[in-house]
């Protein structure tokens, strides 16, 4: 999305904004049907370990499916495009 709004490509980065929050949910949702219950994921929160996948997992969910859910919110939305290409 980035990269076609950069080279000025509308058409490319929309559906890449909308493919990314898409793809990030499911990941969110596995994520948490592989734990098993909700609070899991929370409590995965609670410490950084670098050589345990599902922690590096749940800190990059918790970083970038909010950038990517607005991305994709102000795309839908047609209103703060600019909020949106930052996001």
């Amino acid at each position: 999305a980035a990269g076609g709004e950069l080279t000025g490509r509308p058409r490319l980065a929309a559906p890449a904004k909308l493919g990314a929050a898409g793809a990030i949910s499911l990941s969110l949702a596995a994520l948490v049907h592989d734990l098993g219950r909700p609070t899991r994921f929370l409590n995965m929160l609670r410490v950084f370990k670098p050589t345990s996948p599902m922690s590096v997992g749940s800190w990059i969910l918790v970083g970038y499916a909010p950038l990517t859910m607005a991305a994709a919110a102000t795309e839908v939305a047609g209103r703060y495009r600019l909020l949106g290409s930052t996001a």
